[in-house]
């Protein structure tokens, strides 16, 4: 923390201003947060912590929504059930899912087929934006359709897979000229990104176990709180 804000105020006397500061989701990247005063509580979140050089700026905080990607997965197959007030979510449909892939019948929403077998499996960071992905979606819309045993109550999972995924999209946004949810954040994109915000605060306070124990306040919960935090930065 006292480096970062050292390495900000050397900017600072360049000309250069710092709005925001992006980390990693690691133990070590929460402490740092926690010592230049950033909050990561749900009921008292605070994004911001004062400039070094400034005494009238705030800098933003943000953890990078790969690594809480990955964390929400680790945590959706440790639990196997997330329950919220929308539904419930089932990892097991996405095991379904992958089964029939590794079939070959289904050409659609791909997924690893690693996950056909993966109570325990720890997949590579690039699937877990397969899982959490609007083809993955649209995928268990159309089993839903078909009438598969197997997949007669996803519709939980089919909402906790697309706001997982829209909030990804909106702060994974790489460029300017980036369309729907990957967009900038301007003027007229604002709206429609804040709606998915304000869902997600409202939705990922109700996410529990099956025993009924919330989710954002156990030991798995920083991949939820942390784009919480995003959100407010």
């Amino acid at each position: 923390a006292q480096l970062l804000r050292l390495t900000i105020g050397k900017l600072s006397d360049t000309g250069i201003t710092v709005l925001a500061v992006t980390s990693d989701a690691s133990a070590h990247s929460v402490q740092m947060a926690k010592a230049l005063g950033i909050c990561i509580d749900e009921g008292n979140m605070k994004c911001t912590f004062q400039h070094p050089s400034s005494s009238s700026q705030q800098i933003a905080y943000f953890f990078d929504s790969c690594h809480l990607l990955r964390l929400i997965r680790n945590a959706f197959q440790n639990f196997q059930t997330i329950q919220f007030m929308n539904g419930t979510a089932q990892w097991q449909h996405l095991v379904e899912l992958a089964a029939l892939e590794e079939q070959e019948l289904l050409g659609i929403g791909r997924l690893p087929s690693k996950l056909a077998n993966s109570q325990k499996h720890i997949l590579k960071m690039n699937c877990a934006a397969q899982v959490f992905s609007e083809s993955a979606a649209r995928a268990l819309e159309y089993l839903l359709s078909l009438g598969l045993p197997a997949f007669q109550d996803c519709i939980g999972t089919i909402k906790f897979l697309r706001l997982i995924s829209k909030l990804f999209d909106i702060f994974n946004s790489r460029n300017c000229y980036g369309k729907g949810l990957k967009g900038p954040l301007l003027p007229e994109t604002f709206s429609k990104i804040n709606r998915v915000l304000m869902e997600a605060k409202t939705v990922f306070v109700t996410f529990s176990d099956t025993s009924n124990n919330p989710i954002i306040k156990g030991k798995q919960k920083l991949g939820f709180l942390g784009f919480l935090l995003n959100a407010e930065s």
